[in-house]
Formats: structure tokens, C-alpha cells, sequence
């Protein structure tokens, strides 16, 4: 299911013309429409519901008017036990279908969510650069979330009680039809009050959601810096900044609590008008002797049923104002295409993949270039470092690679096939990549390495750590694969989570690898089963290492220095080191040359 389907009429949000009830219809029609044996089941207890609610007042009038005519109490016992069994029936009734409309709501808007994360998976880094976790954490769970009541209680409560508010009128008018035509109009007249007041509503809820957006964003950088914040002495700003954007969300939730009180107080002053009206025109027409006893508490009941309708189809459409305001900040994200389109595929090679960049030039911003014509080949198999100072542009070049971005100009082949034609899972399933910086999952040391994909058996696992020379660490793991790691480390030091990424690469079994300095900061010991772990990973496949550190490219064919976004030089690394003229044999001479990588 695509939210192209929801959404491909919908409007930017800046838009004049906003959410077309066309453009709702294709909402139900999308998510609603695949559980349409749920939908009808539900319509057919609304419909019980609404007879069985337009039946009450009448069995009432009935009680009434056999006391008065006939005080036989097995009658009336009757008429009593009818009342109740028909109460009973209508509440049981209510209760089955406010079941299977919240189920319906909430499969609804599970299938909306999965939906918008996909989409937001397969943005590229950009969008995920000018978005924080907690804002898109904000927008796809809590706006979506707004949207269950939409999905349940939207269609039960609007066409229940429309239809119930239509069969009222139609009872009173066949009692009195200038009594039910005064009621229409009434009403009428209240719904467009109602609607005028929510839709002035639709901007402060909008401001208020974006406001809880930002204060989410805010702790998720919070949470994730901690430590960089009580170190640095920071706690004081990052308290100011709490403060001005907690009292921008208490504004905005004032505002929206402000309005949504205002609506209140409007039905509130319209029910007692229409409380007064209705009492003095029955009143009226029971002593003119029009209308029996019965009768009057009949209109009476109907009236406060209508009341109460009219009331909840207005506090519906302010629920719909709220969905207005989800549905627009939804579609901001989904109106966000990425800059990396999937192609329509190629066929690679077997085995270690060719590499050659011709004329690449790349620009996060449109002023800044951070590459600059960048041309090489890498035949397949072979191994090259890539050194640099920092923000030459290695790790962008490593970016390139994986399609995280596309070049600003020029092209990125592997295996001879341009990267932009092949198709994003294909491409990313053949490269291999291992960062200073490696993800952990809450789950088990099986799960982390394989992604928790279940199809692949404990012994390919143990095969891959026993060729990867990492039995000794393994062994020392409390209880093997069955150890339990959490996202933020614990278990594992930094070291060993590297080795841990070194699994999951030897499992993908890639065609080209990227090793972005894996071995820096480490200790001795876990420095050199890491690095027979790489060399071993190496083995029959092309790889680009980025280095800090000149030890780490000890063992390369290769070297390319790379210096303000250019290669500087570009050579097999016996070639460079020979040469007194190249920064590389430069580098080997200096007595800190690691501090000249920094």
C-alpha cells in the first residue's frame, strides 16, 4: 500500500484550498476500503443502534398514555419491560460497534504509520539532516495517532447521528410540522456557528502540534548529548532553551484549549436557547389540547436527542479540524521527495567489483562544494586508503557510494555500471561498511548481526567468527549469541561493537567494502583481532579505507590523498613512499604525522 494513493491530491500546506472532502474520501477509500467487511459490520450496528434510539421516546409515549387512559398494571408492566429490554439492546448494540469502529480506526492508522516510515526510510540524508528524531517521531506517531479517532469515531458519530438527527426531525414534524421546520432551521443555524468557530480553530492546532514537534526534537538532542552537555558546563543553556520552547507549546496549548472552550460555551448558550424555544412551543400546544401528555415528553426527549446530536456531530467536525491539521503536517513529510531515486536496475559482476569516479563533483549546499571533480579507477580487488585532514571529503566520497547522496555532477560506477541506474537495496546489499561509530539494536548478539532476519542459521554465524579469527573474543561473551546488548552500548565496548559490525559485513558477503578507520581509539589487544578481522574481510574484495592514522594503511595497494574536497595525489602506496616530492612521504617523515590527519 502506498500513501501515493492518499495523498497524490492532497495539497502542500501552504496551499489556499487545504483538504478537499474528494481528498478525505480517498483517505477512507485507501485505508477503510481493504477492511470493508469490518466497515459494513459496523454499519449495520449503527443502523440497529439508531432504531433501536428513535424507539425509546415512542415506547415512553406509549408508557405515558396508557397511565393516563388505563392504569392496568400487566399493561404497563409490558410496555416497562419492553423500554428496558429495548435500553439494554441499544446500549449492547453501541458497545459492538464502537468496538469495530475503533479497530477498524486503529488498523487504519497502524497501516498510515508503517506507510509514512517507509517513506521516511527510503528519504535521503538530507531530509533526515534538517529533521531531529523527535520531530519525525512527533509527526509519525502523534499526528498519526490524532487520526485514530478520525478513522473510529469519525464516520460512527457523524452518520449515526446525522442519520439519527434526520429520523428525529422526521418523527417530530409528522407530530407538529411547524415544530419539526423551526427545529431544521435551528439547527442548521447552529452547525454553520459551530463550523465557522472550528474553522478559525485549524492554525492554532497546527501551531501547537509544531510546537510539541520542536520540544520532542529538543530532548531527543538532549538525551543523545548528554554527556558532551554535563561535561562542557552547558546545563544552563540547555535549561534557557528548555524554558523558550516549553512556554511556546504552553502558549500555542492555551490558545487551542482557549478556542476548543469557546466552542464549548458556544453549544452550550445555543442548547438553552433551543431549550427555551422548544419548551414554550410544547408547552403551547398542550394546552391548546394538540398534543397529548405523552406526546409532549416525547418532543421533549427527541429535542435533547437532537440537542445532543447536533452537539456531537459539531464536536466531530472539530475532530475533523484536527485531522485537517495531522493530515497537512503529514503531507508536508510526504510532499518531501528524495534527491536518490531508486533506478530501474542493472546486472554487477560476480566477485570484487571495478570502482572509477569520473569528474565528481558534490555540494551539500549550493554555495559550498565539497568535492571538486574528483576522477580515479580502483581495478577490482584491489585495496585503497584514502587519507586526508578532516573535511578533505573521505567520508563524503564513502556517502557517494552508498547513495546516501547523488553527485552534484559527473558519476560513480561500480562493477562498469553507473550507481544512479542500479536499484538502492540491490547496490547497498553489495557494499560493506564498518564506521568508528557502529548501531546497536536492544536484543540479543544473534539479532544485532543479523539484523533480526531469522533465515540465517546459528552455525554460518559461528563460521563467520571462527574465519574471522574472533573465536577468543566470542568465547568470552557470557552466553554467546544469546547475549543480551542494549541500544546505547551496554554490553559491549566500543571495540567490540566494531567487531560485532565486522560479522554482519562477512555475513552480507559484499563485493566492495568501506572500512571508515575502524581500528582508531582502540586498545592493543582488540586493535589487532580487529585488524586481522578487516584483512580477512579484505580478502578477494575491492575496499576503500579511510585512515586518521598511517599504521592503518600499512597494507594497501593504493593511496589517494585528498586535500579541500580534490585529490592531491593518487598512487600505489611503495610509489608515494619513494618519492621525496609526494605529501605522503611527507607524512611518513614527520615525526606526528597522525596529528596531521586530524
Amino acid at each position: 500500500m502506498k500513501l501515493s494513493h492518499v495523498f497524490q491530491s492532497l495539497k502542500a500546506r501552504h496551499s489556499p484550498t487545504r483538504v478537499t472532502l474528494q481528498q478525505y474520501g480517498t483517505l477512507f477509500a485507501t485505508y477503510l476500503g481493504p477492511q470493508w467487511l469490518r466497515a459494513c459490520v459496523m454499519a449495520l450496528l449503527l443502523i440497529g443502534s439508531i432504531v433501536l434510539e428513535l424507539l425509546g421516546p415512542q415506547i415512553i409515549r406509549t408508557f405515558i398514555d396508557t397511565l393516563q387512559s388505563d392504569s392496568r398494571m400487566q399493561a404497563l408492566s409490558i410496555i416497562a419491560l419492553l423500554y428496558l429490554g429495548v435500553a439494554l439492546s441499544s446500549r449492547l448494540v453501541a458497545a459492538f460497534a464502537t468496538y469495530f469502529s475503533e479497530d477498524v480506526g486503529w488498523n487504519a492508522t497502524n497501516q498510515l504509520r508503517a506507510d509514512l516510515t517507509r517513506h521516511c526510510l527510503n528519504l535521503d540524508r538530507s531530509f533526515h539532516a534538517a529533521h531531529t528524531p523527535g520531530e519525525l517521531l512527533e509527526r509519525v506517531d502523534s499526528n498519526v495517532e490524532t487520526l485514530v479517532t478520525f478513522f473510529s469515531q469519525f464516520v460512527i458519530r457523524i452518520l449515526g447521528s446525522g442519520i439519527l438527527m434526520l429520523g428525529i426531525l422526521v418523527l417530530i414534524a409528522r407530530e407538529n410540522v411547524w415544530f419539526g421546520a423551526i427545529l431544521g432551521v435551528y439547527l442548521i443555524l447552529s452547525n454553520i456557528i459551530f463550523v465557522y468557530v472550528q474553522r478559525r480553530a485549524t492554525s492554532i492546532y497546527t501551531l501547537h502540534w509544531q510546537a510539541e514537534a520542536e520540544l520532542s526534537g529538543f530532548w531527543g538532542e538532549l538525551f543523545h548529548g548528554l554527556e558532551d552537555v554535563t561535561s562542557s558546563g552547558a546545563a544552563h543553556y540547555m535549561m534557557r532553551r528548555y524554558f523558550h520552547l516549553q512556554r511556546r507549546e504552553n502558549t500555542t496549548e492555551i490558545k487551542s484549549i482557549v478556542f476548543w472552550a469557546g466552542f464549548e460555551c458556544t453549544g452550550l448558550i445555543l442548547d438553552v436557547i433551543s431549550m427555551l424555544i422548544v419548551l414554550i412551543l410544547s408547552a403551547s400546544l398542550f394546552v391548546q389540547g394538540m398534543i397529548s401528555l405523552g406526546t409532549l415528553v416525547l418532543l421533549l426527549t427527541y429535542t435533547a436527542q437532537l440537542l445532543a446530536h447536533a452537539f456531537d456531530i459539531a464536536e466531530q467536525l472539530g475532530t475533523l479540524q484536527q485531522a485537517s491539521a495531522s493530515i497537512e503536517r503529514i503531507n508536508e513529510i510526504y510532499q518531501t521527495q528524495s534527491g536518490v531515486q531508486d533506478g530501474p536496475g542493472v546486472t554487477f559482476p560476480t566477485g570484487a567489483l571495478a570502482l572509477t569516479f569520473q569528474n565528481v563533483s558534490f555540494s551539500y549546499e549550493a554555495a559550498q562544494t565539497v568535492l571538486h571533480t574528483i576522477s580515479f579507477q580502483l581495478a577490482a580487488g584491489e585495496v585503497v586508503g584514502l587519507i586526508g585532514r578532516t573535511g578533505s571529503g573521505k567520508t563524503t566520497l564513502m556517502r557517494l557510494l552508498t547513495r546516501f547522496y547523488d553527485p552534484t555532477s559527473g558519476s560513480v560506477c561500480l562493477g562498469g555500471q553507473d550507481l544512479r541506474q542500479a536499484r538502492l537495496d540491490d547496490l547497498r546489499a553489495r557494499i560493506g561498511l564498518v564506521t568508528q561509530e557502529v548501531q546497536l539494536f536492544q536484543g540479543t548478539l544473534r539479532d544485532n548481526v543479523t539484523f533480526f532476519a531469522d533465515t540465517i542459521p546459528d552455525q554460518r554465524i559461528l563460521e563467520a567468527i571462527e574465519q574471522l579469527g574472533m573465536s577468543t573474543w566470542y568465547e568470552r561473551l557470557p552466553q554467546g549469541l544469546d547475549t543480551e546488548l542494549s541500544s546505547d552500548g551496554g554490553g559491549l565496548s566500543a571495540g567490540e561493537a566494531q567487531l560485532l559490525a565486522c560479522i554482519r559485513v562477512f555475513l552480507q558477503q559484499p563485493q566492495l567494502l568501506l572500512l571508515d578507520e575502524a581500528t582508531s581509539r582502540l586498545d592493543p589487544a582488540t586493535e589487532k583481532i580487529l585488524t586481522q578481522a578487516t584483512r580477512r574481510l579484505m580478502a578477494g574484495r575491492t575496499t576503500l579505507v579511510i585512515a586518521h592514522r598511517l599504521s592503518t594503511v600499512e597494507s594497501v595497494d593504493h593511496i589517494m590523498v585528498l586535500e579541500d574536497g580534490r585529490v592531491l595525489e593518487c598512487n600505489t602506496r611503495a610509489a608515494l613512499a619513494c618519492d621525496p616530492t609526494s605529501h605522503y612521504n611527507h607524512l611518513l617523515r614527520m615525526m606526528n604525522a597522525e596529528d596531521m590527519l586530524a
